[in-house]
């Protein structure tokens, strides 16, 4: 395993695995369609840290925290709902890391 972590797949599946190399290669691939797009990733990826190492942990408190410091910069709604491929009443954009 990339990361050294044999028992990862134990708990998170591996086609719902996430990790910060992997949004940047789809970044850079043009995969994202949407902003929403993008959003499902990192969730994933932060609701994967908090699962395979537990709330309470550091890692999962710093989960926590970076996935309330997106939704607050990023003004997401948890229980707000967009009309597919428009972000924030806009269509939606392509995103690609610079």
């Amino acid at each position: 395993m990339l990361l050294q972590i044999p028992t990862y797949f134990d708990v998170i599946p591996k086609k719902d695995a996430r990790d910060l190399s992997t949004i940047k290669q789809k970044l850079d691939a043009d995969k994202y369609d949407s902003a929403d797009v993008l959003k499902v990733d990192i969730d994933l990826m932060i609701d994967n840290a908090i699962a395979f190492n537990g709330a309470d942990s550091e890692v999962g408190q710093i989960a926590m925290a970076v996935k309330k410091r997106f939704y607050e910069l990023f003004n997401i709604s948890k229980s707000k709902k967009r009309k597919e491929g428009e972000t924030n009443g806009q269509p939606a954009k392509k995103l690609k890391l610079k």
